[in-house]
């Protein structure tokens, strides 16, 4: 990412926390975002340092890019989403019904997980995937589902998209039901403020892949992100939580997603 880069960044970042009140339902629900841009960084290229700007910032933003390093012209390097608040639903039956009329679909949603976590909100948001020269070669609507308060776990759904390459998140936990395999990983992340440093310890772990470094909170936070993917009926699922929940916790929702009629 060169200087023009990180400035409009930097200047999307800012726009939006001038419109918009964080709180920490949209914290987790952007970190979520976040991760999943830099997560297909990651499949690309090595992650390094800096080159997320102000990442925590930008859960505050309304539009939040996560843009890459070129490799090779018509090719996928970066991801463009947007979500307004006035898009939000709140029953799963309304979100069966953008979903239906958007994604000409009807993924499978539960109303509320066996451990207590209840459908809280949710959106179809349109993803574009572009190139270095910030082309569109891809669109595609995503069905976003928060579950629980505070934004405790999120389901991602969208139709698989053969161009977008994999992130690079090491397998912790494999198991497979009714013939599908659920795959669990998790990232530690380090948040700091803008000119904070990393210390060496931990710029060690980022180089190594064992630790996310991001900058723009207003004090050092650490989180750890984990989530379950699977695919069904052409279908790709991400299951994730930036809180306690383990990833047996997050397989054993998966399995209830699954069996969802």
């Amino acid at each position: 990412m060169d200087k023009f880069e990180d400035d409009r960044l930097k200047h999307i970042i800012k726009s939006g926390l001038d419109q918009i009140k964080p709180d920490a339902q949209a914290e987790n629900r952007c970190l979520g975002e976040i991760h999943k841009k830099i997560e297909m960084r990651s499949g690309i290229m090595k992650f390094s340092k800096k080159r997320m700007v102000a990442a925590l910032a930008a859960m505050c933003a309304i539009t939040v890019m996560g843009t890459v390093t070129a490799i090779a012209g018509g090719k996928i390097t970066g991801l463009l989403s947007s979500t307004s608040r006035d898009e939000m639903v709140h029953s799963k039956a309304e979100l069966i019904q953008l979903a239906e009329r958007q994604m000409g679909t009807v993924p499978k949603l539960v109303d509320a997980f066996s451990n207590g976590l209840s459908f809280n909100e949710g959106s179809i948001t349109k993803v574009e995937g572009r190139d270095e020269n910030q082309n569109p070669l891809i669109t595609y609507p995503e069905l976003n589902a928060s579950y629980g308060e505070n934004y405790r776990a999120s389901l991602n759904i969208h139709e698989h998209q053969d161009m977008i390459p994999q992130g690079s998140s090491a397998v912790k936990k494999q198991d497979v039901y009714q013939d599908i395999t659920l795959k669990a990983c998790e990232d530690n992340y380090l948040f700091l403020p803008p000119d904070a440093k990393p210390s060496a310890e931990d710029s060690n772990l980022e180089e190594e892949g064992k630790l996310m470094i991001s900058y723009g909170s207003d004090k050092e936070e650490r989180k750890v992100y984990r989530y379950v993917s699977w695919s069904e009926n052409g279908m790709d699922y991400l299951l994730s939580s930036f809180d306690d929940l383990s990833c047996d916790d997050l397989i054993g929702m998966a399995k209830e997603v699954i069996d969802a009629k």
